[in-house]
């Protein structure tokens, strides 16, 4: 009987050896896929559903139309996201925002191989890139439409080969890294900066390279840059099908006014170089700020700062001491990686931008193999006795050194989850769709904010809701604002403007929470005249008289629009004061501006015109129902002094404005 039970104990120890042989080879692969499901899943849960402001929904637009966007121009996402947009499911701005899960969740494997080269511990390399993947910095690129998603996978990618090239000497690596390297450069300029420690190692392993090598290289680099030959090919197509009436109206000769194609692009052989070297945007280089004051005390603790976010003290320690650590072992390897991350850091902090913060995705990169660097050092120390039958103490010790590394990426998903959660955000869908329902006349013309012109005009060019309405993004026709306004009026197409309140989204009533927002979209004048809910006649001076206002509750919102009729032009600027106070004389509203919008000061209005002037209520809940009263004054304002004329005040009193009756 005990040698039957020795033989079958013997076959069970085979047939798990013959087992652990074949799995052996696959382990990595098997972990690798196990990584990269892992984060999708957390990014798919945490991802954005709908359309987004600002660069993301220029993404988003762009993406489905293969338009040309902003300085470089990006062709290689532009079209890798294009791919993504034919998936049957989900709608088109959310399949963009899945490009970028995907980007991100495919750098976490090249993380944990990255990570088990320098650290030689496969328990360390699965910590640091699960670590790396909840990182606010990656992780906030995988939940919305950008490029840095992409651009950290490819510069993860041109670090993987050339670190194979730097171990094995191979030129089909080297080739690989120069592919890769040129990928990167076809979607974002960050990736340049890693070109210093990609040269160093070329010079480190230049025994194993000759003429014909080098020569193949530089082609495997320069093929991807041929990329951009899409932005002029696919402006002209573009560009042939512009309205000449759009052309007769913007006051820019070199500006694309339909928004498929960035109004910064000059469709010249100067332009399309200025675009893609984002020559046209340098003016975000540099420490001083647009009035000329130096940041360099303020980007540098910004960086510090955005630092924190990623990794606690004793993590950065952690880092510095796996520097010591390779350094020690693989001098050459830990030259290349601090050059290649400090030249990203580097220049990140020298970029003026909101996107800083993703800029440093490749460096933290690099920081985070430093750290796998140590963990690797640490685990490997103690796992020789702990694997002793006898050093049950060591064992133990060595367990809970693991789990207290696990800590890193278990804390990072704890705390950072509510933050990276995007799986709500629809505000910028409902803004969008606000101004597209306001009323808008045929054949508009719209200017709006970046923030919400993107989204616009996603709705406008992918779901085909109000093409005829021309929105223009407002940055580039500021100094021109008023040309442009003149041009509409003069060719009869209707002029409306978007205006937010509070004007900036990172606003705070109380310096704590920023304050609810709202939206309109402004008419320079009414198209035609206006029928409010309620008459009145109440005139404000010679030039202008109030002739009626509506009230309107939706829910804890209200919305007091009144309406102004221009009886002679006036060459005076005016400014209001609006008041709205519940019925236990408490104020729920306050507003002191220019009437109507600060861009059309009443000096601006003629006879004959109407304009109409909103204001938005957020209702708190203690809020009490009831009959509201609303306080309007006028007075005249200098606008060489900034101050208002206190003497000339007119007033008005509207009463009655009914809450949940």
């Amino acid at each position: 009987m005990c040698l039957a039970r020795l033989g079958y104990n013997e076959h069970v120890l085979k047939s798990f050896t013959r087992l652990r042989e074949k799995i052996e080879p696959r382990f990595d692969f098997y972990i690798c896929g196990g990584l990269a499901l892992a984060a999708f899943g957390v990014y798919l849960r945490t991802l954005a559903p709908s359309v987004l402001d600002g660069d993301s929904g220029e993404w988003q637009y762009m993406a489905n139309i293969l338009g040309v966007p902003h300085s470089t121009g990006y062709p290689l996402y532009i079209l890798l996201a294009k791919i993504v947009t034919f998936l049957p499911f989900g709608n088109p701005a959310w399949r963009v925002n899945l490009f970028s899960a995907i980007c991100a969740a495919l750098t976490i494997p090249l993380a944990y191989l990255l990570a088990q080269r320098v650290s030689r511990s496969r328990v360390a390399a699965i910590l640091s890139a699960t670590f790396y993947a909840f990182m606010p910095t990656l992780w906030a690129s995988a939940t919305i439409a950008e490029v840095y998603a992409l651009n950290t996978l490819l510069i993860a990618l041109t670090l993987f080969f050339a670190i194979r090239f730097f171990d094995t000497g191979r030129v089909r690596d080297l080739y690989l890294m120069a592919l890769c390297f040129g990928l990167a450069l076809a979607n974002h300029r960050i990736a340049f900066f890693i070109l210093p420690a990609l040269l160093l190692l070329v010079w480190f392993r230049r025994s194993v390279l000759d003429i014909r090598k080098i020569v193949f290289a530089s082609l495997a680099f320069l093929l991807p840059l041929a990329l951009y030959l899409y932005i002029p090919l696919r402006a002209s197509q573009l560009l042939a099908e512009q309205s000449p009436q759009n052309w007769e109206l913007y006051p820019r000769a070199e500006a694309i006014v339909n928004g498929k194609i960035t109004a910064y692009y000059n469709h010249t052989p100067a332009g399309f170089f200025n675009l893609i070297t984002a020559l046209d945007n340098r003016n975000k280089l540099g420490f001083e700020n647009a009035s000329g004051q130096d940041q360099t005390a303020a980007r540098l603790e910004n960086a510090w700062n955005l630092l924190r976010e990623q990794i606690d003290p004793f993590g950065i320690a952690l880092a510095l001491l796996g520097i010591v650590i390779l350094f020690r072992r693989e001098r050459g390897l830990t030259v290349l990686l601090l050059l290649a991350g400090g030249s990203i850091a580097a220049i990140s902090i020298v970029l003026r931008a909101e996107s800083t913060r993703f800029y440093f995705s490749g460096a933290y990169l690099v920081m985070l193999l430093f750290f796998a660097a140590a963990v690797g050092w640490i685990l490997n120390a103690l796992q020789p006795r702990a694997a002793e039958r006898n050093e049950m103490w060591m064992r133990a010790l060595y367990y809970a050194t693991v789990l207290y590394f696990a800590f890193f990426p278990l804390t990072a998903l704890y705390f950072n989850f509510a933050k990276m959660d995007q799986s709500a955000n629809t505000k910028y869908d409902a803004y969008a769709r606000n101004i597209l329902n306001d009323n808008l006349a045929p054949n508009a013309v719209l200017v709006a904010p970046w923030e919400v012109a993107t989204p616009i005009r996603y709705f406008q060019y992918v779901e085909g809701v109000r093409p005829d309405v021309l929105t223009i993004h407002e940055s580039p026709v500021r100094p021109q604002y008023q040309k442009l306004l003149d041009a509409a009026h003069r060719l009869h197409r209707p002029f409306y403007y978007a205006q937010f309140s509070p004007e900036d989204k990172n606003s705070s009533a109380d310096n704590s929470a920023p304050e609810v927002r709202t939206l309109q979209a402004i008419a320079f004048p009414l198209p035609q005249e206006p029928q409010p809910q309620h008459a009145l006649q109440e005139t404000l001076n010679d030039a202008v008289r109030v002739i009626g206002y509506d009230w309107i509750q939706t829910g804890r919102n209200a919305r007091l629009a009144l309406y102004y009729q221009v009886m002679q032009p006036t060459r005076i600027e005016y400014v209001t004061e609006v008041e709205v106070g519940d019925p236990r004389d408490e104020t729920r509203g306050y507003w002191s501006k220019h009437p109507v919008s600060d861009y059309y000061p009443t000096y601006f209005w003629q006879a004959g015109e109407y304009y109409r002037d909103v204001y938005d209520i957020v209702l708190a809940d203690n809020a009490p129902n009831g009959a509201y009263v609303a306080d309007v004054t006028w007075y005249e304002y200098d606008a060489s002094t900034a101050k208002r004329n206190e003497a000339s005040a007119k007033s008005f009193r509207l009463t009655g404005l009914a809450i949940g009756q």
